[in-house]
């Protein structure tokens, strides 16, 4: 008979630790399992001042497992332990178990890190911070932390926002415009990993392309989740067919009527449009609620730059139904420059708490206003940059400028 030759004292604690680690690997981040201490336990009969001196002899252990005859009866916090102990403790050294609060806080490993969350939270105030017990099928775990629960929610969260933060920009990214006549530079900084503001760009049909950002009111997940139905909006008329047989005004009216389906009553999505139609050598603005559209073009005589500003004339999208609206229609311009930014820009704040405002924007603009693309971009951010110093930003940060010939 071969007999079997186990390690001994600290390789067996190293090699059961090792053991219990895969477990705990073995569930997801979503799950308590995932944060599970394994502490080797202590008998109910041991004194409380060796019991004192093992919390001393490990860095960073705020409580230990209680073993009965039946196995694990409950966990010991440090605290309640000092606080409990007295001088004449010191010459009884009664034993642990008398100190035990077998009432002590447990949660299943399969539980959700979230839902375990709410339930710590309804406990005592004066309890709230204290470890728990963590059981696997009705068998004891080991022992959870709040410090350690609230980091591993946080990575959670974290862990989702990049997930979401990757959609949304896989959804800004493959949009663009192919037709020849018209370049398009995007420009986005998040105030947090996602947000509400989000730009289209599509060619229609041959000769029509479309040019458009919008900005979700309200910031963070709720903003970004209705991105993600502009975006749905405008690729299943793609997908349909129906883009070719579709005017610039039934797209931003059955745009309107998508948001007011698909929204509560108070939010509302601000819009821009900009559809060029380089057969027709038109180009036509609609306006919903959005900071004002900036072209300029070189003037056909002087060759002096010259500009326009497209207020807003219609509602936010969301608000009211409304017929199929005309729109702002002005002929292709030699060398025309458009450009759109949603109030993120100019409500951003510098140290002092000032907003950068659309003056400051518009001496910025200006002298810049018919240089390449590329080039106004790659300045508006360090000028943003050095407006806003180390201020922290409040509001998302879209641009959108374009060359169209």
């Amino acid at each position: 008979m071969d007999a079997l030759e186990l390690p001994a004292g600290d390789e067996i604690r190293d090699f059961v630790a090792e053991r219990l680690k895969g477990l705990s690997e073995s569930y997801s981040i979503t799950k308590v399992g995932h944060i599970t201490k394994f502490i080797e336990p202590v008998s109910c009969s041991m004194g409380i001042t060796e019991v004192l001196e093992l919390f001393a002899a490990q860095d960073g252990v705020e409580s230990l497992p209680i073993e009965g005859d039946r196995g694990i009866i409950g966990i010991i916090q440090k605290s309640d332990l000092i606080k409990k102990k007295t001088a004449l403790m010191s010459v009884t050294d009664p034993p642990v178990e008398r100190f035990l609060d077998r009432s002590t806080f447990s949660v299943d490993a399969s539980e959700n890190c979230e839902k375990a969350m709410a339930l710590i939270l309804k406990r005592e105030p004066s309890r709230l911070y204290d470890d728990f017990m963590i059981f696997e099928s009705g068998r004891f775990f080991g022992i959870g932390g709040f410090a350690n629960l609230t980091k591993n929610i946080a990575a959670i969260r974290m862990q989702d926002l990049d997930k979401a933060m990757a959609m949304q920009e896989f959804l800004m990214d493959r949009n663009s415009v192919s037709r020849p006549g018209v370049v398009a530079r995007k420009y986005v900084r998040m105030a947090n990993r996602i947000g509400g503001d989000f730009i289209q760009l599509m060619d229609l049909r041959d000769s029509l392309s479309m040019l458009a950002c919008f900005d979700v009111c309200g910031k963070g997940t709720a903003a970004a989740l209705l991105t993600g139905t502009l975006s749905s909006f405008f690729s299943t008329l793609k997908v349909s067919g129906a883009l070719g047989s579709s005017s610039p005004s039934a797209i931003v009216a059955a745009l309107n009527a998508v948001v007011m389906d698909q929204t509560p009553e108070e939010v509302f999505v601000a819009g821009a449009f900009a559809f060029v139609d380089g057969a027709a050598r038109e180009a036509t603005f609609f306006n919903c609620g959005f900071p004002p559209i900036y072209l300029f073009y070189a003037d056909p005589e002087s060759g002096k730059p010259k500009g326009k500003i497209v207020n807003p004339d219609l509602m936010p999208l969301g608000i009211n139904a409304f017929v199929e609206p005309r729109g702002n229609r002005f002929p292709i311009q030699p060398n025309m420059r458009l450009f759109m930014h949603s109030d993120g820009l100019t409500e951003a704040r510098d140290e002092r708490g000032e907003a950068y405002g659309d003056e400051r924007l518009r001496s910025f603009l200006y002298p810049r206003c018919m240089k390449k693309v590329e080039d106004i971009i790659r300045e508006l951010d360090e000028e943003i940059r050095g407006f806003a110093g180390q201020a922290p930003q409040a509001d998302d940060i879209t641009v959108l400028s374009a060359e169209i010939s």
